[in-house]
């Protein structure tokens, strides 16, 4: 039987061979030119199907602000000394103002060295909005400065909102004196 292509699954179409004859797909017989109606509604249902899926979010695109923070309380929860380095354990809170509005917590071990230069380390939260949208997010904090010169910079790296800012990422820098206050300048996206 030249031209005739063999197939495994039954199927009770009849089509004509390329010799004329009858064959039947029952019997598994095809022309080589021929497409099996079963192949072809397949591919189009699939297509169907591909065109309604919804397609992933997308996230906002990056935003900046700034504003300013005023440290509002500190309370030391440990202190040890070891090679003339300090290391303070404590929770610090402090209010910002600007794009974010609301409080910062964190809990933060900060080493202070002989020269009275500072390395400050830690995990904590936000409580208010983000430009004017309102929720929660945790974030980390770490930073160095000097209790000699009063100054301080570090980061604030945005981990997971929750509320209405749920998918936020981003990142502050901040500039300041110790345990006082300063600036920070933000840069931040949500998930869509």
């Amino acid at each position: 039987m030249a031209g005739v292509l063999r197939r495994s699954s039954p199927e009770r179409y009849f089509q004509p061979r390329a010799d004329g004859a009858t064959g039947s797909r029952a019997r598994g017989e095809y022309t080589e030119n021929s497409v099996p109606v079963c192949a072809c509604s397949v591919c189009v249902a699939a297509l169907a199907a591909l065109a309604v899926i919804p397609q992933g979010s997308v996230a906002s695109p990056p935003a900046t602000g700034s504003g300013s923070y005023a440290v509002t309380g500190a309370v030391a929860t440990g202190v040890r000394l070891a090679d003339g380095n300090v290391f303070v354990t404590e929770t610090e809170s402090a209010d910002a103002t600007g794009t974010l509005t609301g409080t910062f917590a964190h809990d933060l071990v900060v080493t202070i060295h002989p020269d009275g230069s500072l390395n400050f380390r830690g995990k904590g939260t936000f409580t208010g909005t983000v430009d004017g949208v309102s929720g929660s997010f945790e974030d980390t904090i770490e930073g160095q400065g000097s209790v000699v010169s009063l100054e301080l910079h570090g980061t604030i790296t945005i981990l997971r909102g929750s509320d209405d800012l749920v998918g936020l990422h981003g990142h502050l820098t901040i500039e300041g004196i110790p345990a006082t206050g300063g600036t920070y300048a933000v840069q931040f996206h949500m998930d869509g």
